[in-house]
């Protein structure tokens, strides 16, 4: 069940009512995941036994997140944002951790959440050339598959993109290469047809990680031109030329966003604007006639304004925590945990850059997704420590994994 929550993701666009309540397909299949865990649980006679080096943070997310609703100007709106967003996504991370132990189970659930995102980059692709063989393109509002918008899709795959491409560079098998460089292609054209100007900025600085973390000099070689190819093909596409030409005209609309949001913020720097209060706390300083957005489209500002300082600070203690032990534990992880790791690396790479222009996380998908991606990270490197506990206690050696 872990895995098939992953795998279905996007289906939180099926919205529907359970008597009075409001709820989403993706939030029963976490309640029915959480569910089965604690059957588990009871059949074992056992209590949760996962331990994270984030357990602290967490607590403090949660509690900024509780502070949020109250300083909300929309108490209900804000509750179900904070269930969604914080509570059952958060709920998934210590079911996964606690559940997912060997590497046939790791396997497992990568393999049913691959079989997802594969669907919904094939959607994509789908959805796009439907449109361009009518000539309905708009450069301007892409069209997506089941997403709101194209961005939003965009937003989604970027994490199974950078699992793919760290199982393409450290495979366990010949098989496990040509399963991440098929994935890795299927992903990378979904991407480009969401015409995601973002995308193709965290996109760019995955490429360069991606070289400098091959590891020999010749394969090195060979990606860096197999890239410079696909690079030249991509811009020779009149679509991608004519979307990267109106950058010029979003800028602007940026900049007055993220002035809009500072202003507000200096003025309410503890408490932020509350959960779902950015369009109403920034009112006043929106110019007329400008749209409404619902985030500052910026990954830091949007956490500070919805959660406040003490939720930002313990957002930016996870997330980098999250980067800094991936990065640590590469040098010595092994078989299935290397790529696992790298990919968590990336995906964080690419919501670090993606999240200087829009809002990842701050969604129903995402943020389940960013706490899978934290549940993943943490089984890995607790695997990786335990092959090499295992290997020096045969060798007779002595170090070990950060």
């Amino acid at each position: 069940m872990v895995g098939v929550t992953a795998a279905c993701l996007p289906l939180y666009v099926v919205r529907y009512r359970i008597g009075p309540l409001p709820t989403t397909l993706l939030e029963n299949l976490i309640w029915v995941t959480v569910t089965a865990y604690l059957l588990s649980l009871w059949s074992e006679r056992r209590r949760p036994a996962a331990r994270t080096p984030y357990d602290i943070p967490i607590l403090l997310l949660l509690l900024a997140g509780v502070i949020g609703i109250i300083v909300s100007p929309d108490h209900t709106r804000a509750l179900g944002i904070y269930r969604a967003y914080f509570v059952e996504a958060i709920l998934i991370f210590y079911v996964a951790v606690d559940l997912v132990r060997t590497k046939d189970e790791l396997r497992t659930v990568l393999l049913i959440a691959a079989a997802g995102a594969l669907v919904m980059a094939g959607g994509q692709i789908v959805v796009f050339t439907a449109a361009l063989a009518r000539h309905s393109v708009q450069i301007d509002d892409a069209p997506s598959f089941l997403n709101t918008s194209a961005n939003a899709v965009a937003l989604y795959l970027e994490p199974p993109l950078a699992f793919a491409a760290g199982f393409a560079l450290f495979p366990t098998t010949w098989k496990e290469r040509w399963l991440g460089v098929a994935g890795l292609s299927l992903l990378f054209v979904a991407m480009v047809l969401t015409l995601s100007r973002g995308a193709y900025g965290a996109m760019a600085v995955l490429a360069v990680v991606l070289v400098l973390s091959v590891p020999s000099q010749r394969l090195r070689l060979g990606v860096v031109g197999v890239l410079a190819l696909v690079l030249l093909g991509v811009l020779e596409l009149p679509f991608i030329n004519q979307r990267l030409s109106t950058l010029s005209h979003s800028v602007p609309l940026r900049l007055s966003i993220y002035n809009q949001a500072l202003g507000m913020l200096s003025q309410r720097p503890i408490f932020g604007a509350g959960i779902s209060g950015f369009p109403i706390r920034v009112a006043p300083f929106r110019p007329p006639g400008q749209e409404i957005e619902l985030y500052p489209h910026d990954l830091w500002l949007t956490t500070w304004s919805e959660l406040g300082l003490l939720g930002l600070i313990a957002f930016a203690a996870i997330f980098f925590g999250l980067l800094w032990r991936g990065w640590r534990a590469l040098t010595r992880a092994q078989d299935i945990y290397r790529p696992v790791i790298w990919g968590s690396v990336g995906a964080l790479l690419l919501y670090l850059v993606h999240g200087l222009f829009d809002s990842p996380y701050w969604k129903n998908d995402l943020s389940v997704e960013f706490w899978l991606i934290a549940a993943l990270q943490v089984i890995a490197i607790r695997g990786a420590k335990a092959a090499v506990r295992e290997t020096e206690s045969v060798s007779g050696t002595g170090s070990a994994l950060p």
